[in-house]
């Protein structure tokens, strides 16, 4: 590949499900309350089986990448490794930084647009020389890429702190995915904490953002990643808990059943035909497009 890399989670996902309670009880036509917990459960064990299928993670996220380009590698100009570096994680939301670690031991700060590009949909970066704008080789240095990517979108809002109990509700937190900055009037961050904030720090669960007393009243910017599903994806998200909502009443070892008069029944068991894996040959296929691409 001529590249290593270490992926480190700065921001986690508040949860990886590819669809919601909501759209799984019309799926089925459900309007009680009465398989809430189940469906809501069926729904994040399918969206992690589907995770782990791609062997990707789908939902928005504020990640890091360390990458050490191979040294010789580096140095052929002619190789596509060396030209392009493939991030763990895509389509690429935002670049919040690239850094290059000099042999000196000191950062570099590369520009986007200046000293690289980004193909968001394959989510790799090309090094560019800052005059012409022509693709260059990366050279034999770290790069620390820190970045939001996943299905989503990165959304920037503004708000006030209230009086007790100090907490600002961002305007998509029904589909917030992760945070991205806080930042005052002045443009200085705030650090965000796991809880208890004090002055100039901050803690957030589920699009919930809470503040210390003492920062009442700033105004502040707030950037979060808000998910964003492909159509076809949350679809078979749909497909399969439905399959496991109607199945889940019945034995599964049922592979025929009688009744005069009335008529018969049989359950498949096991896997469909043609399965070879966790899902039916068409629900792989249509996940094939979104799998991790395999590397020789």
């Amino acid at each position: 590949m001529g590249f290593s890399a270490i992926t480190t989670v700065i921001s986690p996902a508040a949860n990886y499900d590819l669809t919601d309670l909501a759209s799984a009880k019309v799926e089925l036509s459900i309007t009680s309350t009465t398989d809430d917990t189940w469906l809501a459960k069926a729904v994040s064990q399918v969206s992690r089986a589907i995770s782990t299928e791609t062997q990707r993670v789908l939902i928005p996220e504020v990640i890091q990448d360390l990458f050490r380009i191979d040294r010789h590698l580096a140095h052929r100009g002619s190789s596509r490794q060396a030209l392009e570096v493939q991030l763990s994680r895509w389509p690429v939301i935002k670049i919040v930084s690239l850094v290059k670690t000099l042999s000196t031991g000191l950062p570099q700060t590369l520009v986007e647009g200046t000293d690289f590009s980004v193909d968001s949909e394959k989510g790799t970066l090309t090094r560019l020389d800052p005059v012409s704008g022509a693709a260059l080789s990366w050279e034999a240095d770290p790069l620390t890429v820190i970045y939001m990517a996943g299905y989503g979108t990165l959304a920037a809002e503004t708000h006030s702190v209230p009086v007790s109990p100090y907490q600002v509700t961002v305007s998509q937190s029904a589909a917030f995915s992760c945070d991205q900055s806080v930042k005052y009037s002045s443009g200085t961050a705030l650090t965000r904490v796991s809880g208890s904030p004090a002055v100039g720090q901050y803690s957030v669960a589920a699009g919930v953002y809470t503040f210390a007393a003492a920062d009442t009243g700033q105004s502040l910017t707030f950037s979060y990643g808000v998910k964003s599903i492909p159509d076809d994806l949350a679809e078979i998200c749909l497909r399969l808990v439905t399959a496991r909502y109607m199945s889940k009443d019945r034995d599964p070892a049922l592979v025929q059943q009688e009744t005069p008069g009335v008529g018969m029944r049989r359950w498949w068991f096991g896997g469909a035909p043609g399965q070879t894996g966790p899902f039916a040959p068409d629900i792989s296929a249509a996940l094939e497009r979104y799998c991790m691409p395999v590397v020789d």
